[in-house]
């Protein structure tokens, strides 16, 4: 039987058709994880808007754990591993921060792969956090998300993270005390200061007065202190006096002025490495 040209045409049009449907089944696992997966980042991104922890929560499994390796501007390496709740609590901080904002852009999905009912997609993701209008820090983060179909539906199960820091204004600080032979105090403070990190050095003077101490810093009056009670910054300009904190002793008295005053606008959180 010879077959006309339109029946020829409608033949090879079928198994055109047939063929792309089956590819697109074949990618189909494949194309819903990436698409849960851009959901997440979505629902991450929008959670200062939206204050909605679980529109996040629902996306992640209740065994979740993750690693990250941070690289910082200046190359120094950090790990950390946290759990299911350590991400709860850390939502947490993001709606609680006021005016904070979170951009988490899922700029290109190098890999994805599905067997059974393992999922793997592997993102190059570019993070931005920020409080008004003050940028915290940004980067680029090579995340690996594995995740697990449930009854219920695709969880993340786990995210492995090397984070690639660019820019950080706002992060943790390391401070150094020495004593000197004369009673007065140095103290070195490394602050996060944009593509890198910034070491500032501040002399501490302490003078007796009727009851109270007078604290100099760097030979200039600053603070006076009551042992053992509150810390006063001193008037200056058009800035009054102000109560910072309380301090125990003189290295306490330093380190709250360090912490609570001179780089509280750098310095989320202190290392002291003495």
């Amino acid at each position: 039987m010879k077959l006309s040209k339109r029946s020829i045409s409608a033949f090879l049009f079928f198994i055109c058709t047939v063929v792309v449907v089956q590819s697109g089944l074949a990618q189909k696992p494949e194309a819903e994880i990436e698409r849960f997966i851009k959901d997440y980042a979505k629902a991450y991104e929008n959670i200062t808007k939206t204050r909605d922890k679980q529109s996040v929560l629902d996306f992640v499994s209740k065994d979740l754990f993750s690693t990250i390796i941070k690289s910082n501007v200046v190359d120094n390496f950090g790990l950390i591993q946290s759990s299911y709740a350590d991400f709860d609590n850390h939502l947490d901080q993001l709606i609680n921060t006021n005016g904070m904002e979170v951009n988490y852009d899922i700029k290109d999905v190098l890999r994805s792969k599905v067997r059974g009912k393992t999922g793997v997609v592997v993102c190059e993701v570019a993070v931005q956090i920020s409080s008004k209008g003050e940028i915290w820090n940004k980067g680029t983060e090579l995340t690996t998300y594995v995740l697990k179909n449930f009854k219920s539906g695709w969880k993340i199960l786990n995210f492995n993270v090397v984070s690639l820091e660019e820019e950080q204004n706002k992060g943790t600080c390391l401070t150094e005390v020495f004593k000197a032979s004369t009673g007065s105090y140095m103290v070195k403070t490394i602050v996060p200061k944009g593509s890198t990190y910034e070491s500032n050095v501040n002399n501490f003077e302490f003078n007796p007065g009727n009851g109270v101490v007078y604290i100099n810093i760097d030979g200039e009056s600053g603070y006076s202190w009551i042992k053992d009670g509150p810390i006063t910054k001193l008037a200056q300009g058009n800035q009054q006096e102000r109560v910072i904190g309380p301090a125990i002793d003189e290295y306490e008295a330093v380190l709250n002025i360090v912490k609570l005053d001179l780089y509280k606008s750098n310095c989320l959180n202190f290392r002291n490495k003495n």
